[in-house]
């Protein structure tokens, strides 16, 4: 890779976009391009980490195992995030899996190499490692946000036996609670097996029902957006569908942040349908 290529790659990364270009140059010494194939691991649940990734294109899904044969998707990095970032602190096994999804090319970081940069390049070391600290706070709080939101949907499914109504309005309205931004939101339940949904409930000053009637097949079990700020997530469980989810957020939502807010309202909906069926 030619040394200006590389240097813009770098400058695209968040963490370093204010970093001096002789620095730049410096760090860059020290990064390792990694390049993974679709599908192809970066590292495993549980594995002792050494280094840290710098993501220049592609994605990559960060996952962790919550049971036998079971895992749930914790984020979706695309450009100019990172991740691994605890290998810098300590060698401790990765607290999660990390896949790409589609080809993506890496920097890798090692923490033997790290410590020799730091040494030689001090005060921008010291915002280096500011700016790691102010993304992982941010990471924490969203991470504790998607636990508690885990956590309220797991009291449903071990709840009291409900109209399926109510127990649709308590997940739709604990799942618009956690979302990051101001959402409306609405679900669709099936009357009995193969019937077309019909709405249930709906929160918020948005109306469902224009995007509800442009779903082809509302039993679909494929989750996806319909626009820049609306999100399908069908109600399934072991197979069968009972309806569905239709988020809408407020404001158009960034290309960048659909994904990781996919990631959420599907995981949502998961669980949402298995405290359906359970009552």
């Amino acid at each position: 890779m030619l040394y200006e290529d590389k240097i813009k790659l770098l400058r695209s990364l968040n963490v370093l976009k204010q970093m001096p270009e002789r620095q730049l140059a410096g760090l860059a010494e020290f990064l390792r391009l990694k390049e993974v194939a679709d599908g192809g691991a970066v590292f495993e649940e549980g594995s002792t980490g050494m280094s840290l990734y710098f993501v220049a294109s592609g994605r990559i899904r960060i996952s962790k195992r919550i049971g036998e044969g079971a895992s749930a998707d914790l984020a979706v990095l695309g450009p100019g995030e990172y991740f691994g970032e605890m290998a810098l602190v300590e060698e401790v096994p990765r607290s999660a899996s990390a896949v790409a999804v589609g080809k993506s090319v890496l920097f890798e970081l090692f923490r033997g190499d790290l410590s020799r940069w730091v040494k030689a390049n001090a005060p921008q070391a010291v915002q280096f490692f500011a700016d790691l600290l102010q993304v992982q706070s941010q990471r924490l709080r969203k991470a504790s946000n998607e636990l508690a939101l885990r956590s309220e949907l797991e009291d449903l499914i071990h709840g009291s036996k409900e109209e399926p109504g109510a127990t649709a309005g308590k997940a739709l309205d604990r799942l618009l609670g956690r979302l990051e931004s101001a959402w409306s939101g609405a679900v669709y339940l099936a009357k009995e097996p193969g019937a077309a949904p019909s709405l249930a409930v709906e929160r918020g000053a948005w109306r469902s029902g224009e995007s509800a009637s442009k779903l082809a097949a509302p039993e679909r079990t494929a989750a996806g957006w319909l626009d820049d700020s609306t999100f399908h997530a069908p109600l399934v469980w072991r197979g069968s569908a009972v309806g569905h989810f239709l988020l809408h957020a407020d404001a158009s939502v960034k290309k960048d942040d659909r994904e990781k807010a996919a990631v959420v309202i599907a995981m949502a909906a998961r669980m949402a349908a298995a405290a359906l069926a359970v009552n």
